[in-house]
Protein backbone atom coordinates (compact mmCIF):
# COMPACT_ATOMS: atom_id res chain seq x y z
CA UNK A 1 0.00 0.00 0.00
CA UNK A 2 1.04 3.33 -0.86
CA UNK A 3 0.90 6.24 1.24
CA UNK A 4 0.19 9.99 0.48
CA UNK A 5 2.35 12.57 1.13
CA UNK A 6 1.19 14.28 4.40
CA UNK A 7 1.39 17.58 2.49
CA UNK A 8 -0.80 16.51 -0.26
CA UNK A 9 -3.95 17.13 1.97
CA UNK A 10 -3.38 20.68 2.72
CA UNK A 11 -2.46 21.34 -1.32
CA UNK A 12 -6.00 20.19 -2.04
CA UNK A 13 -7.92 22.22 0.69
CA UNK A 14 -5.51 25.54 -1.03
CA UNK A 15 -6.61 24.73 -4.48
CA UNK A 16 -10.67 24.25 -3.42
CA UNK A 17 -10.46 27.63 -1.84
CA UNK A 18 -8.57 29.20 -4.03
CA UNK A 19 -11.13 27.71 -7.20
CA UNK A 20 -13.96 28.90 -4.66
CA UNK A 21 -13.04 32.30 -3.93
CA UNK A 22 -12.22 32.86 -7.78
CA UNK A 23 -15.85 31.75 -8.67
CA UNK A 24 -17.12 34.06 -5.75
CA UNK A 25 -15.40 36.90 -7.30
CA UNK A 26 -16.61 35.76 -10.64
CA UNK A 27 -20.64 36.04 -8.98
CA UNK A 28 -19.85 39.68 -7.72
CA UNK A 29 -18.48 40.71 -10.63
CA UNK A 30 -21.37 39.75 -12.88
CA UNK A 31 -23.73 41.07 -10.01
CA UNK A 32 -21.94 44.72 -10.25
CA UNK A 33 -21.85 44.54 -13.93
CA UNK A 34 -25.49 43.82 -14.08
CA UNK A 35 -26.74 46.11 -11.37
CA UNK A 36 -24.93 49.76 -12.15
CA UNK A 37 -26.36 52.13 -14.22
CA UNK A 38 -27.42 50.81 -17.94
CA UNK A 39 -28.34 51.62 -21.42
CA UNK A 40 -31.98 50.64 -22.67
CA UNK A 41 -33.64 51.90 -26.15
CA UNK A 42 -37.00 52.01 -27.09
CA UNK A 43 -39.33 53.41 -29.65
CA UNK A 44 -41.65 56.27 -29.10
CA UNK A 45 -45.29 55.43 -28.92
CA UNK A 46 -46.32 57.04 -31.99
CA UNK A 47 -50.17 57.87 -30.88
CA UNK A 48 -48.17 59.65 -26.90
CA UNK A 49 -45.26 60.89 -28.63
CA UNK A 50 -43.61 58.94 -25.32
CA UNK A 51 -41.98 56.31 -24.23
CA UNK A 52 -44.83 54.42 -22.06
CA UNK A 53 -44.19 53.95 -18.06
CA UNK A 54 -44.95 50.21 -18.95
CA UNK A 55 -41.93 50.10 -20.90
CA UNK A 56 -39.59 52.02 -18.99
CA UNK A 57 -41.02 49.43 -16.25
CA UNK A 58 -40.62 46.29 -18.17
CA UNK A 59 -36.68 47.48 -19.01
CA UNK A 60 -36.10 48.19 -15.79
CA UNK A 61 -37.16 45.38 -14.41
CA UNK A 62 -35.08 43.13 -17.04
CA UNK A 63 -32.01 45.23 -15.98
CA UNK A 64 -32.69 44.36 -12.41
CA UNK A 65 -32.81 40.65 -12.44
CA UNK A 66 -29.45 38.34 -11.67
CA UNK A 67 -28.59 34.83 -13.15
CA UNK A 68 -28.96 33.71 -9.34
CA UNK A 69 -31.48 35.97 -7.59
CA UNK A 70 -35.07 36.94 -8.85
CA UNK A 71 -35.73 40.21 -9.65
CA UNK A 72 -38.25 42.92 -8.09
CA UNK A 73 -41.65 41.65 -7.43
CA UNK A 74 -42.76 44.83 -9.53
CA UNK A 75 -41.53 48.55 -10.98
CA UNK A 76 -43.81 51.48 -11.24
CA UNK A 77 -42.50 54.28 -13.16
CA UNK A 78 -44.52 57.67 -12.69
CA UNK A 79 -45.00 58.88 -16.08
CA UNK A 80 -44.08 58.59 -19.38
CA UNK A 81 -40.59 59.35 -20.73
CA UNK A 82 -40.77 62.43 -23.22
CA UNK A 83 -37.96 61.66 -25.63
CA UNK A 84 -36.18 64.65 -24.94
CA UNK A 85 -32.79 64.41 -23.48
CA UNK A 86 -32.20 64.78 -20.29
CA UNK A 87 -35.77 64.35 -19.67
CA UNK A 88 -36.29 62.18 -16.30
CA UNK A 89 -38.97 60.22 -14.51
CA UNK A 90 -38.99 58.01 -11.30
CA UNK A 91 -39.51 54.82 -10.52
CA UNK A 92 -39.87 52.06 -7.65
CA UNK A 93 -38.56 48.94 -7.82
CA UNK A 94 -40.29 46.59 -5.30
CA UNK A 95 -38.13 43.52 -4.43
CA UNK A 96 -39.60 40.49 -2.33
CA UNK A 97 -36.84 40.97 0.37
CA UNK A 98 -34.91 44.15 1.33
CA UNK A 99 -36.18 47.60 0.90
CA UNK A 100 -37.87 49.11 -2.05
CA UNK A 101 -35.01 50.60 -4.67
CA UNK A 102 -35.89 54.48 -5.76
CA UNK A 103 -34.56 54.92 -9.51
CA UNK A 104 -34.36 57.97 -11.71
CA UNK A 105 -34.82 57.23 -15.74
CA UNK A 106 -33.05 59.80 -17.83
CA UNK A 107 -32.92 59.93 -21.46
CA UNK A 108 -29.62 60.45 -23.07
CA UNK A 109 -30.19 60.06 -26.44
CA UNK A 110 -33.07 60.66 -29.20
CA UNK A 111 -32.18 59.26 -32.71
CA UNK A 112 -35.48 59.79 -34.70
CA UNK A 113 -38.25 57.57 -32.85
CA UNK A 114 -35.89 55.56 -30.64
CA UNK A 115 -34.99 56.87 -27.18
CA UNK A 116 -31.89 55.58 -25.39
CA UNK A 117 -32.14 55.56 -21.39
CA UNK A 118 -30.48 54.89 -18.18
CA UNK A 119 -31.10 54.29 -14.76
CA UNK A 120 -29.88 55.34 -11.84
CA UNK A 121 -30.66 55.02 -8.29
CA UNK A 122 -31.67 57.69 -6.26
CA UNK A 123 -29.50 58.20 -3.30
CA UNK A 124 -31.11 57.47 0.25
Amino acid sequence: MHAHPPWRGATLGLVIGLVTCLLAAGALALAATRLRDRDATSEVDGGTHTVPRTEIARSVSGQLTLPFRHGPDAVRCFGDLRPVPAAAVRCTAHFPVGPDRQLTVEVTRVRHDKVTYRRRAVPR
